[in-house]
């Protein structure tokens, strides 16, 4: 049973850490949770330590970079710029290492498309969604220079970046070493190999990164696709159709994910979302309050002036605090969820990917048997054809012999009878022989009319239904052979794409644990750091507001 299919998201994964202040969260947390009653969730083993394989050779610097040991590509700056035609955009910096490049985030955006099609059966990492039409219309069209927006944006654009370089079979895919090369036409990347080989429909052959299945990250820009022959008899399921025989662990894995886009998206982002803009309305109502605080302790005097000044203090402490706590959780709380949301759409469509290929093959299959069954009733046909031909054949054999007996003893009595009526015999011949003529002359004047119509129909009728048959029969050997191979392929396709997604869904558990356990504990780590911040001016404001003299 897969790691995918057991895990709840929000199952308590405990691990060891060296730092006390971790240590101690975890333990307050972990009382907190005996308190309660809970049911009993599933637990399975994960690997913690589980590292690909050391990479020892590179095909550039970019890669080498990346792969080096706490490498970390940065985004550096984001700037507005104007192209020749006047239109304006945000330029992102990208830094790894000394290289430097600059990128706009449709380039970002084509990017994740094209790693999507090159690798249908891993899970591509998400980008920030384009701006709402809430954003344009609460900025009034300058959304895209918003400066929290864009913030936002660079700190999730360079998040991709970094789950690409650090994904075991994608870092190693020389279209993303080009997006973060130097001096690189993005445009040229896109029209030149492998993404100019790739088909309009990723359907129509086999898995660019999936040749043949190894373990190993080998780049999709080597790998071959499926014959124009197989692609042609290849046919376009609707992800609304159901197959016949599903695989039970694809089943559980789609269920499980539509738990966990439910989970995350319907209930944990939509509530915190509320939370962070209460608590971002409560830091501008401190601020207020602070004003309000520091102008009433002007018309005082004395220790109660002090007191009044001291609590003002406070609420600016709280103020500035709860602003620090809404932009921490919002860069390591709020993105990181809106980001396991997109991840969740990420893996939906990598199960129907896998759901249309394996209707497909079941198609083909559905086809193939179709296919044999019209060539089996055409071969009877044959079959039945050739002996009506050979009896039609000995019939007119047998016929052909009786009238040449029949033809021979006439012959031989008139011989005989050759007298006196020879002479009306010769009269009555001639008159019968006019009579013919006659009627065959009407005959062919009427046929004229009928050899029209008949030219006409035999135009639109099939004049050779044997030969049409025996070209059908052809055809049909021949589209059942294409069939048999495509059938071969979809069904190692479908072998290697499932193992392919099994893995990758095993590795993203893996790090969506250690994901959600950074974000929970830093969620706890800024409510605290919050509650000290305002605790030790509040503490001071209380001394203050005690030395007041009744």
């Amino acid at each position: 049973m897969s790691d995918i299919e057991n895990i709840d998201p929000f199952l308590d994964v405990n691990s060891n850490t060296n730092n006390d202040s971790e240590e101690e969260l975890e333990q307050a947390l972990e009382e907190q949770q005996h308190k309660e009653t809970r049911p009993a969730r599933p637990t399975v083993a994960i690997n913690y330590q589980y590292k690909p394989g050391v990479k020892t050779h590179y095909c550039c610097q970019i890669d080498r970079a990346i792969h080096a040991e706490g490498a970390v590509i940065l985004i550096t700056n984001a700037q507005k710029t104007t192209d020749d035609n006047g239109s304006s955009f945000i330029t992102y910096t990208i830094k790894v290492e000394e290289e430097e490049v600059k990128r706009r985030y449709s380039e970002f955006e084509s990017l994740k498309n094209s790693l999507m099609k090159l690798y249908p059966t891993l899970i591509v990492p998400p980008i920030p969604e384009k701006h709402s039409f809430a954003d344009y219309a609460t900025l009034q069209g300058k959304a895209k220079e918003d400066v929290a927006i864009i913030e936002k944006r660079k700190r999730m654009l360079q998040s991709f970046l970094n789950r690409v370089s650090n994904h075991p079979q994608l870092s190693n895919e020389h279209v993303f070493h080009k997006f973060l090369e130097t001096g690189v036409s993005w445009t040229e990347v896109l029209k030149s190999r492998p993404l100019s080989n790739l088909p309009k429909n990723i359907l129509q052959g086999s898995p660019p990164n999936l040749s043949s299945h190894p373990s190993s990250a080998s780049s999709a820009s080597s790998s071959p696709t499926s014959s124009t022959a197989q692609q042609a008899v290849l046919p376009n399921p609707s992800a609304s159709q159901p197959l016949k025989n599903p695989d039970p662990r694809f089943i559980d894995s789609e269920a499980f994910t539509n738990k966990f886009a439910y989970h995350i998206s319907q209930n944990l982002e939509k509530t915190n979302k509320r939370t962070w803009k209460r608590l971002n309305d409560l830091s501008n109502d401190y601020a207020e309050l602070g004003a309000i605080y520091n102008g009433f302790s002007l018309n005082e005097h004395g220790e109660l002036a002090n007191a009044i000044e001291k609590v003002g203090q406070a609420v600016d402490s709280s103020f500035i605090a709860t602003g620090s706590l809404t932009s921490s959780l919002e860069a390591e709380f709020s993105e990181p969820l809106q980001e396991y949301s997109l991840f969740a759409q990420v893996i939906k469509q990598v199960l129907k990917y896998r759901h249309l290929k394996h209707l497909q093959m079941e198609l083909t299959a559905e086809t193939l048997d179709k296919q044999k069954f019209s060539l089996e009733v055409l071969e009877k046909s044959e079959q039945e054809s050739k002996r009506m031909e050979e009896a039609l054949a000995k019939d007119h054999a047998t016929q052909d012999t009786s009238n040449q007996n029949t033809q021979s003893n006439p012959d031989g009595e008139n011989n005989e009878n050759t007298g006196e009526n020879g002479h009306h015999y010769k009269h009555s011949q001639n008159k019968d022989l006019l009579t013919i003529t006659k009627s065959h002359q009407k005959r062919r004047s009427g046929s004229k009319l009928f050899s029209v119509l008949s030219h006409t129909i035999h135009g639109i009728m099939d004049v050779d239904p044997e030969a049409t048959r025996r070209n059908s029969i052809g055809k049909t050997r021949e589209y059942i052979i294409q069939l048999e191979e495509a059938k071969v392929t979809t069904a190692d396709d479908l072998k290697n794409i499932s193992v392919s997604i099994q893995d990758d869904l095993d590795r993203f558990q893996r790090q969506k644990i250690r994901d959600l356990r950074d974000m929970l504990i830093n969620y706890a780590k800024n409510h605290v750091t919050w509650c000290k911040k305002n605790l030790s001016s509040w503490e001071e404001a209380k001394v203050e507001v005690k030395n007041v003299q009744i």
